[in-house]
Protein backbone atom coordinates (compact mmCIF):
# COMPACT_ATOMS: atom_id res chain seq x y z
CA UNK A 1 0.00 0.00 0.00
CA UNK A 2 1.50 3.64 -1.09
CA UNK A 3 0.55 5.35 2.44
CA UNK A 4 0.41 8.97 1.98
CA UNK A 5 0.86 12.37 4.61
CA UNK A 6 -0.43 15.55 4.15
CA UNK A 7 2.29 18.15 2.91
CA UNK A 8 1.87 19.82 5.84
CA UNK A 9 4.39 17.86 7.53
CA UNK A 10 7.55 18.87 5.44
CA UNK A 11 6.32 22.89 6.70
CA UNK A 12 9.70 24.53 6.69
CA UNK A 13 11.98 21.91 4.80
CA UNK A 14 12.45 24.05 2.18
CA UNK A 15 13.89 27.61 4.27
CA UNK A 16 15.70 24.43 6.42
CA UNK A 17 17.25 22.35 3.85
CA UNK A 18 18.57 26.02 2.30
CA UNK A 19 20.29 27.20 5.57
CA UNK A 20 22.07 24.16 5.67
CA UNK A 21 23.44 24.81 2.63
CA UNK A 22 21.66 22.02 0.51
CA UNK A 23 19.72 22.44 -3.25
CA UNK A 24 16.09 22.17 -1.65
CA UNK A 25 14.57 21.88 -4.99
CA UNK A 26 16.66 18.98 -6.24
CA UNK A 27 16.52 17.33 -3.43
CA UNK A 28 12.98 17.12 -3.80
CA UNK A 29 12.51 16.42 -7.29
CA UNK A 30 15.04 13.30 -6.68
CA UNK A 31 12.58 12.05 -4.03
CA UNK A 32 9.86 12.42 -6.54
CA UNK A 33 8.07 15.31 -4.75
CA UNK A 34 7.61 18.55 -6.14
CA UNK A 35 7.27 22.54 -4.74
CA UNK A 36 3.81 22.78 -5.78
CA UNK A 37 2.54 20.16 -3.47
CA UNK A 38 4.63 21.44 -0.74
CA UNK A 39 3.25 24.47 -0.71
CA UNK A 40 -0.46 23.15 -0.52
CA UNK A 41 -0.70 21.23 3.07
CA UNK A 42 -3.42 19.77 2.01
CA UNK A 43 -2.01 18.24 -0.89
CA UNK A 44 -1.18 13.92 0.26
CA UNK A 45 2.60 12.95 -0.54
CA UNK A 46 3.98 9.96 -0.78
CA UNK A 47 5.36 8.77 2.71
CA UNK A 48 8.01 6.90 2.01
CA UNK A 49 9.41 9.64 -0.27
CA UNK A 50 9.15 11.97 2.54
CA UNK A 51 11.06 9.74 5.34
CA UNK A 52 14.13 9.16 1.99
CA UNK A 53 13.81 12.89 1.68
CA UNK A 54 14.86 13.56 5.53
CA UNK A 55 17.37 10.79 5.88
CA UNK A 56 19.01 11.52 3.11
CA UNK A 57 19.15 15.24 3.91
CA UNK A 58 19.93 14.94 7.40
CA UNK A 59 23.33 12.67 6.34
CA UNK A 60 24.24 15.07 3.32
CA UNK A 61 24.62 18.43 5.67
CA UNK A 62 26.04 16.46 8.41
CA UNK A 63 22.89 17.59 10.13
CA UNK A 64 21.22 15.03 12.75
CA UNK A 65 18.40 16.59 14.09
CA UNK A 66 17.45 17.40 10.97
CA UNK A 67 13.50 16.11 11.91
CA UNK A 68 13.82 18.16 15.34
CA UNK A 69 14.55 21.13 14.27
CA UNK A 70 11.80 20.95 11.34
CA UNK A 71 9.61 20.71 14.70
CA UNK A 72 10.02 23.65 16.04
CA UNK A 73 8.30 25.38 13.36
CA UNK A 74 5.21 23.06 13.35
CA UNK A 75 2.38 23.28 15.61
CA UNK A 76 -1.23 21.96 15.92
CA UNK A 77 -1.91 23.75 13.13
CA UNK A 78 -0.22 21.26 10.58
CA UNK A 79 -2.59 19.23 11.90
CA UNK A 80 -5.17 20.99 9.71
CA UNK A 81 -9.62 20.05 10.15
CA UNK A 82 -8.18 17.24 12.66
CA UNK A 83 -7.08 20.07 14.44
CA UNK A 84 -10.22 22.11 15.11
CA UNK A 85 -11.37 18.68 16.88
CA UNK A 86 -8.67 18.69 19.33
CA UNK A 87 -8.00 21.90 19.99
CA UNK A 88 -12.20 22.18 21.07
CA UNK A 89 -11.93 18.77 23.33
CA UNK A 90 -13.07 18.81 26.80
CA UNK A 91 -10.61 17.23 28.02
CA UNK A 92 -7.04 16.42 26.93
CA UNK A 93 -8.23 12.72 27.36
CA UNK A 94 -10.74 13.55 25.03
CA UNK A 95 -8.32 15.54 22.67
CA UNK A 96 -5.87 12.18 22.00
CA UNK A 97 -9.59 10.28 21.95
CA UNK A 98 -10.31 12.43 18.77
CA UNK A 99 -6.58 12.55 17.46
CA UNK A 100 -6.64 8.23 18.01
CA UNK A 101 -9.69 8.64 16.07
CA UNK A 102 -8.55 10.88 13.20
CA UNK A 103 -5.19 10.92 12.62
CA UNK A 104 -5.20 8.35 9.71
CA UNK A 105 -7.23 12.20 7.95
CA UNK A 106 -3.06 13.61 8.41
CA UNK A 107 -1.57 10.07 7.44
CA UNK A 108 -3.13 6.95 6.28
CA UNK A 109 0.02 4.96 8.14
CA UNK A 110 -0.08 6.58 11.34
CA UNK A 111 -1.56 4.89 14.80
CA UNK A 112 -1.79 6.14 17.86
CA UNK A 113 -3.07 4.53 21.41
CA UNK A 114 -2.76 5.12 24.93
CA UNK A 115 -1.18 2.26 27.19
CA UNK A 116 -0.48 2.01 30.71
CA UNK A 117 3.47 2.08 31.92
CA UNK A 118 4.16 -1.27 33.37
CA UNK A 119 4.58 -0.95 36.77
CA UNK A 120 3.48 2.41 37.20
CA UNK A 121 -0.51 2.90 37.69
CA UNK A 122 -0.11 6.58 37.44
CA UNK A 123 1.43 6.80 33.80
CA UNK A 124 0.62 6.09 30.59
CA UNK A 125 2.38 5.83 27.09
CA UNK A 126 0.71 8.26 24.42
CA UNK A 127 2.31 5.89 21.60
CA UNK A 128 2.71 6.78 17.66
CA UNK A 129 3.16 3.96 15.10
CA UNK A 130 3.79 4.43 11.30
CA UNK A 131 2.52 1.38 10.53
CA UNK A 132 4.29 0.72 7.45
CA UNK A 133 6.04 -2.76 7.45
CA UNK A 134 8.52 -2.14 4.61
CA UNK A 135 9.07 1.46 5.87
CA UNK A 136 13.10 2.79 4.95
CA UNK A 137 15.00 3.70 8.03
CA UNK A 138 12.78 6.83 9.38
CA UNK A 139 13.96 8.17 12.09
CA UNK A 140 14.47 11.95 11.41
CA UNK A 141 10.34 11.41 10.22
CA UNK A 142 9.84 9.70 13.35
CA UNK A 143 11.98 12.95 15.41
CA UNK A 144 9.50 15.15 13.77
CA UNK A 145 6.28 13.67 14.40
CA UNK A 146 7.32 12.84 18.26
CA UNK A 147 8.60 16.57 18.29
CA UNK A 148 5.14 18.02 16.43
CA UNK A 149 3.35 15.59 19.20
CA UNK A 150 4.87 17.48 21.83
CA UNK A 151 4.68 20.86 20.75
CA UNK A 152 0.85 19.83 20.12
CA UNK A 153 -0.06 18.80 24.10
CA UNK A 154 2.16 21.57 25.54
CA UNK A 155 -0.45 23.93 23.36
CA UNK A 156 -3.50 21.98 24.61
CA UNK A 157 -2.50 22.22 27.90
CA UNK A 158 -0.96 26.07 27.66
CA UNK A 159 2.07 24.90 29.15
CA UNK A 160 0.35 23.17 31.96
CA UNK A 161 0.89 19.37 31.42
CA UNK A 162 3.86 17.75 32.64
CA UNK A 163 5.64 15.46 30.06
CA UNK A 164 8.14 12.68 32.09
CA UNK A 165 9.74 11.48 29.13
CA UNK A 166 9.60 10.61 25.14
CA UNK A 167 10.71 7.16 24.10
CA UNK A 168 11.81 6.44 20.83
CA UNK A 169 12.50 3.18 19.15
CA UNK A 170 16.29 4.30 17.76
CA UNK A 171 19.70 5.17 18.50
CA UNK A 172 20.15 8.88 19.33
CA UNK A 173 20.83 10.71 16.27
CA UNK A 174 21.52 14.19 17.61
CA UNK A 175 23.30 16.13 20.42
CA UNK A 176 21.68 15.95 24.01
CA UNK A 177 21.73 19.85 23.39
CA UNK A 178 19.35 19.36 20.78
CA UNK A 179 16.99 16.91 22.36
CA UNK A 180 17.14 19.10 25.05
CA UNK A 181 16.11 21.95 23.20
CA UNK A 182 13.51 19.92 20.97
CA UNK A 183 11.50 18.07 23.31
CA UNK A 184 12.27 19.90 26.85
CA UNK A 185 12.28 16.56 28.81
CA UNK A 186 13.81 13.13 29.05
CA UNK A 187 14.38 11.09 26.18
CA UNK A 188 15.11 7.42 26.53
CA UNK A 189 16.29 5.88 23.41
CA UNK A 190 16.43 2.14 21.61
CA UNK A 191 13.07 1.85 22.95
CA UNK A 192 10.13 -1.17 21.83
CA UNK A 193 7.91 1.77 20.57
CA UNK A 194 7.90 5.82 20.20
CA UNK A 195 5.81 7.48 23.17
CA UNK A 196 5.11 10.48 25.00
CA UNK A 197 4.52 9.82 28.57
CA UNK A 198 2.28 11.63 30.65
CA UNK A 199 1.07 11.42 34.20
CA UNK A 200 -2.35 9.35 33.72
CA UNK A 201 -4.38 11.82 35.82
CA UNK A 202 -3.74 14.99 34.01
CA UNK A 203 -5.77 13.75 31.36
CA UNK A 204 -8.60 14.82 33.21
CA UNK A 205 -7.53 18.22 32.70
CA UNK A 206 -10.08 20.33 31.00
CA UNK A 207 -8.70 22.44 28.12
CA UNK A 208 -9.07 26.22 27.78
CA UNK A 209 -10.46 26.25 24.28
CA UNK A 210 -12.94 23.96 25.07
CA UNK A 211 -15.64 24.37 22.67
CA UNK A 212 -18.33 21.34 22.23
CA UNK A 213 -20.70 23.04 19.66
CA UNK A 214 -17.48 23.80 17.17
CA UNK A 215 -15.86 20.08 18.34
CA UNK A 216 -19.29 18.89 16.76
CA UNK A 217 -19.47 20.92 13.64
CA UNK A 218 -15.63 19.95 13.08
CA UNK A 219 -16.19 15.84 13.37
CA UNK A 220 -18.85 16.12 11.15
CA UNK A 221 -17.21 17.71 8.81
CA UNK A 222 -14.47 14.66 9.15
CA UNK A 223 -17.38 11.96 9.32
CA UNK A 224 -18.84 13.33 5.74
CA UNK A 225 -15.26 14.37 4.09
CA UNK A 226 -12.68 11.46 4.66
CA UNK A 227 -13.49 7.63 5.29
CA UNK A 228 -11.35 6.01 7.21
CA UNK A 229 -9.48 2.84 5.71
CA UNK A 230 -10.02 -0.17 6.55
CA UNK A 231 -7.91 -2.15 8.63
CA UNK A 232 -7.32 -5.99 7.92
CA UNK A 233 -8.14 -7.75 11.07
CA UNK A 234 -5.15 -9.42 11.53
CA UNK A 235 -3.45 -5.48 11.06
CA UNK A 236 -5.05 -4.63 14.43
CA UNK A 237 -3.50 -7.73 16.09
CA UNK A 238 -0.68 -7.23 14.94
CA UNK A 239 -0.58 -3.50 16.10
CA UNK A 240 -2.11 -4.77 19.20
CA UNK A 241 0.94 -7.36 19.74
CA UNK A 242 3.42 -4.97 19.07
CA UNK A 243 2.40 -2.42 21.96
CA UNK A 244 1.84 -5.10 24.27
CA UNK A 245 4.98 -7.53 24.15
CA UNK A 246 6.76 -5.63 25.94
CA UNK A 247 5.04 -5.57 28.27
CA UNK A 248 4.91 -9.08 28.61
CA UNK A 249 1.07 -9.34 28.22
CA UNK A 250 0.66 -10.58 24.96
CA UNK A 251 -1.07 -13.86 25.74
CA UNK A 252 -3.72 -15.01 23.05
CA UNK A 253 -6.33 -14.15 25.87
CA UNK A 254 -4.75 -10.76 26.48
CA UNK A 255 -5.05 -9.69 22.87
CA UNK A 256 -8.57 -10.97 22.35
CA UNK A 257 -9.60 -8.77 25.98
CA UNK A 258 -8.08 -5.58 24.30
CA UNK A 259 -10.05 -6.69 21.16
CA UNK A 260 -13.63 -7.12 22.95
CA UNK A 261 -13.98 -10.52 21.63
CA UNK A 262 -13.66 -14.19 22.30
CA UNK A 263 -10.13 -15.98 21.57
CA UNK A 264 -11.87 -18.31 19.28
CA UNK A 265 -13.39 -15.72 17.20
CA UNK A 266 -10.24 -13.96 16.88
CA UNK A 267 -8.71 -17.27 16.02
CA UNK A 268 -11.72 -17.54 13.31
CA UNK A 269 -11.57 -14.04 11.97
CA UNK A 270 -7.52 -14.24 11.48
CA UNK A 271 -8.27 -17.69 9.86
CA UNK A 272 -10.30 -16.19 6.84
CA UNK A 273 -7.48 -13.87 6.40
CA UNK A 274 -5.01 -16.61 5.88
CA UNK A 275 -3.46 -15.98 9.10
CA UNK A 276 -3.34 -17.02 12.81
CA UNK A 277 -2.26 -15.65 15.97
CA UNK A 278 0.84 -17.67 16.50
CA UNK A 279 2.35 -16.74 12.94
CA UNK A 280 1.51 -12.78 14.15
CA UNK A 281 3.42 -13.12 17.31
CA UNK A 282 6.33 -14.78 15.98
CA UNK A 283 6.50 -12.28 13.38
CA UNK A 284 6.47 -9.49 16.33
CA UNK A 285 8.28 -11.45 18.94
CA UNK A 286 10.66 -11.57 15.99
CA UNK A 287 11.04 -7.64 15.55
CA UNK A 288 11.39 -6.93 19.02
CA UNK A 289 14.10 -9.97 19.81
CA UNK A 290 16.14 -8.54 16.77
CA UNK A 291 16.14 -4.89 17.65
CA UNK A 292 16.91 -5.64 21.74
CA UNK A 293 19.70 -8.27 21.71
CA UNK A 294 21.07 -6.01 19.43
CA UNK A 295 21.80 -3.71 22.14
CA UNK A 296 24.94 -4.21 24.37
CA UNK A 297 23.32 -2.68 27.53
CA UNK A 298 19.69 -4.41 26.43
CA UNK A 299 18.05 -6.70 28.94
CA UNK A 300 19.34 -10.14 29.69
CA UNK A 301 18.22 -13.25 27.89
CA UNK A 302 16.30 -14.22 30.71
CA UNK A 303 14.73 -10.83 30.90
CA UNK A 304 13.78 -10.99 27.02
CA UNK A 305 12.37 -14.66 27.46
CA UNK A 306 10.20 -13.65 29.98
CA UNK A 307 9.14 -10.45 28.52
CA UNK A 308 8.64 -12.44 25.22
CA UNK A 309 5.84 -14.76 26.49
CA UNK A 310 8.65 -17.68 26.68
CA UNK A 311 8.36 -20.45 30.03
CA UNK A 312 12.22 -20.06 29.75
CA UNK A 313 15.39 -18.89 28.07
CA UNK A 314 15.94 -22.36 26.63
CA UNK A 315 12.36 -21.71 24.35
CA UNK A 316 13.87 -18.35 23.25
CA UNK A 317 17.28 -19.85 21.78
CA UNK A 318 14.94 -22.37 19.89
CA UNK A 319 13.00 -19.71 18.43
CA UNK A 320 16.59 -17.31 17.52
CA UNK A 321 18.20 -20.50 16.22
CA UNK A 322 15.07 -20.92 13.69
CA UNK A 323 15.08 -16.87 12.60
CA UNK A 324 18.44 -16.13 12.92
CA UNK A 325 20.36 -19.64 12.57
CA UNK A 326 22.50 -18.45 16.00
CA UNK A 327 21.57 -18.27 19.61
CA UNK A 328 20.71 -15.47 21.91
CA UNK A 329 24.10 -15.71 23.38
CA UNK A 330 25.84 -15.73 20.15
CA UNK A 331 24.14 -12.75 18.77
CA UNK A 332 24.65 -10.72 22.29
CA UNK A 333 28.50 -10.94 21.33
CA UNK A 334 28.59 -9.50 17.93
CA UNK A 335 26.61 -7.11 18.84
Amino acid sequence: MNHLIRAAALSGYEEQASALGLDAAALLRRFGLSRQALADPDCLIPYRAMMELLEHSAAQANCPDLGLRLSNGQGLEKLGPVAVVIEHAASLHEAITLATRYIFVHSSAVRMAVERVPGHADQLDLCYHIDMPDAPPHAQALELALGVMLRCLRLLGQGRIPLLAVLLPHARQGSPAAYAQALGTEVLFEQPYAAARLVARDLNQALPKSNELLRKLAQAYLDQQFSQPELLFSDRVRVLLRQLLATGQASHEQVAQRLAIHPRTMQRRLSDEGSSFEQLKDLERRKLFEQLILKPDGPSIATLADMLGYAEPSALSRSAKRWFGRSPSEMRAKA
